[in-house]
């Protein structure tokens, strides 16, 4: 089968193409040559001159009726630059707000903290200090628990007192009722199942129990009716129960402020509000005392 490209038809126009091009390549050098050695009164100039009176028209023309569709493209595209520049000054904004916020709530994070590095030094002895974090919330007002960080890996065991920051230091909130390795549940003194042994400053050393009455208020009853007590008196842990029995709690762990006092005619004992230092619904830390010495962990198996 004979190669198509190699017939005398084939050979014929291959030569002629390239004679064309030959051509018009000498055709171009000559007019060029030409055109270089010319004046500008001569005919290939005069050519170039009327090609350009009869072109510059269409090309006028042709530059008016596109102006609209290249303004329009012009304005499209600013537009569209526009936007990208807003979306990015929106995007950079949204940026400096988040670490102004991240600031805030890190400066916030790190008062809470430093309130709960420094309290209940007086019980190094017998506790030790374990921060935690809150990682979940029971949703009742009543039986108010939360769930925290820390377990028994920790030295965290039930019965430890828990601790938590406020306005003017820190205070008792609550108890573990419950340890597992890694995690605790902690019972706020909201919980009525939940009962406290203390002791009103300036009130001759009545011992007296916390327990609550609503959910955030709370009462202290067993208070000896001579016992001066005014509104203002701090509120301390006894570190006894009301009938003289050890307490899960060691002594002198605020509590919180008296607020009202009342007793009847003939009542032996009186009856008094107390607003306590901290609100459990504000807290993100806490700080477990977890007991270290045998005394502690005496009062931790305290029924």
């Amino acid at each position: 089968m004979s190669n198509s490209g190699h017939t005398p038809l084939a050979q014929r126009r291959i030569l002629a193409r390239r004679l064309i091009i030959g051509g018009l390549v000498v055709v171009c050098v000559i007019t060029l040559s030409v055109f270089a050695r010319e004046t500008n009164s001569g005919t290939l100039h005069r050519v170039q001159n009327i090609s350009g009176t009869v072109v510059t028209p269409l090309q006028q023309g042709a530059s008016r009726a596109i102006a609209p569709v290249r303004n329009a493209w012009g304005w499209f595209t600013d537009v569209l630059h526009a936007r990208d520049r807003a979306a990015q000054l929106a995007r950079d904004n949204q940026a400096l707000r988040t670490e102004l916020v991240q600031g805030q709530f890190g400066a916030e994070e790190q008062q809470r903290l430093a309130k709960l590095a420094t309290i209940g030094s007086e019980w190094r002895a017998d506790y030790a200090q374990v921060p935690a974090e809150i990682i979940g919330r029971s949703p009742s007002p009543w039986y108010e628990q939360v769930r925290i960080d820390k377990g028994t890996n920790d030295g965290v065991i039930v019965n430890s007192p828990v601790l938590g920051a406020a306005d003017v230091g820190a205070g008792l909130v609550g108890v573990v009722t419950q340890a597992g390795p890694v995690s605790s549940v902690v019972s706020f003194l909201s919980d009525p199942r939940t009962s406290v042994g203390v002791t009103i400053v300036n009130s001759d050393g009545g011992i007296g129990l916390l327990q609550p009455t609503a959910p955030g208020a709370f009462s202290i009853t067993g208070i000896p009716a001579q016992s001066p007590v005014g509104n203002g008196d701090p509120v301390m842990t006894a570190g006894f129960s009301q009938f003289g029995l050890q307490s899960i709690y060691p002594r002198g762990i605020p509590i919180g402020l008296v607020t009202g006092v009342g007793r009847g005619e003939v009542d032996v004992t009186q009856t008094v509000q107390l607003s306590p230092f901290v609100n459990p619904d504000s807290l993100a830390y806490l700080v477990v005392l977890a007991p270290k010495s045998v005394l502690a962990r005496q009062r931790a198996a305290t029924p």
